[in-house]
Formats: C-alpha cells, sequence, structure tokens
C-alpha cells in the first residue's frame, strides 16, 4: 500500500484503514454500497473529504476491505501464496481510493500496470495479474 501511495507523489500525507474480514460482512456491504449480492474479493470506500485533516495533517483516503474467504480462494485459482493475494489486494484498492477503475479495456491495463509496478516495489512481484 505504502508504494502505492508513494508512487502517486500526494502533497499530503494519506491515512488507509484496512480491514480483513469474512465473505458474509464483505457480501453485506456489497449489496449496500453496490447494490451486488455477492461477496467480492476486496471493496474500497473513499474517505477523502476536501479539507479535512487528520491532527497529523494526514488526510483519510479511505477503507479497503478485503474477503479473507475470497481471497484465499483467488489465491489457490491463480496459484499464488495468500500473502501474495492479499498484497495485490491492497495495491488494488489502494488504486481505486486514488480514482482508478477497470471497467474499460484501456483502464484495466493501466490499473494492472500499476499493480505490478507498486508490487515489484514491495517485493511482490510475483503476486501481479496478467
Amino acid at each position: 500500500m505504502q508504494e502505492t501511495l508513494a508512487s502517486r507523489k500526494l502533497r499530503v500525507g494519506r491515512v488507509v484503514s484496512l480491514r480483513v474480514t469474512d465473505s458474509r460482512t464483505v457480501r453485506r456491504l456489497s449489496r449496500r454500497f453496490r447494490g451486488e449480492d455477492s461477496a467480492t474479493d476486496v471493496l474500497s470506500f473513499n474517505t477523502d473529504f476536501e479539507g479535512l485533516r487528520r491532527p497529523d495533517g494526514a488526510a483519510d483516503l479511505g477503507e479497503i476491505v478485503i474477503a479473507l474467504p475470497v481471497a484465499a480462494r483467488g489465491a489457490r485459482e491463480r496459484g499464488v501464496a495468500l500473502p501474495d493475494e492479499l498484497a495485490l489486494l491492497t495495491v488494488h484498492g489502494t488504486l481505486h481510493l486514488l480514482g482508478f477503475d477497470h471497467e474499460e479495456a484501456e483502464e484495466d491495463r493501466r490499473m494492472k500496470g500499476l499493480e505490478r509496478l507498486a508490487l515489484e516495489r514491495a517485493g511482490f512481484a510475483g503476486a501481479a495479474r496478467d
């Protein structure tokens, strides 16, 4: 996550909350905030409000919520270790908080490139998706 944030050259420090939880919790959040009744691997909730700062001067960027069982299944399917999958999902969620998306093919290519770069810098090169 730190590598992802550092690569964006932000002027103000950012704080990101990370919650690793169960599929039921993520499914409930997905249903409430995305209108999808399923547990995805990672959700991101942006809380970066203009001018709102913490006492230390940093801004809250948001929260990343990872469904551990879904992440574990994804790791098995991709043939990577669970820590690698968690690193990927953390970087992916952080990129969403920074405004990146992957709905269109070009956006998806760019986001995967940024994921790869951040994961390589953090020592998780094998965690990147193709």
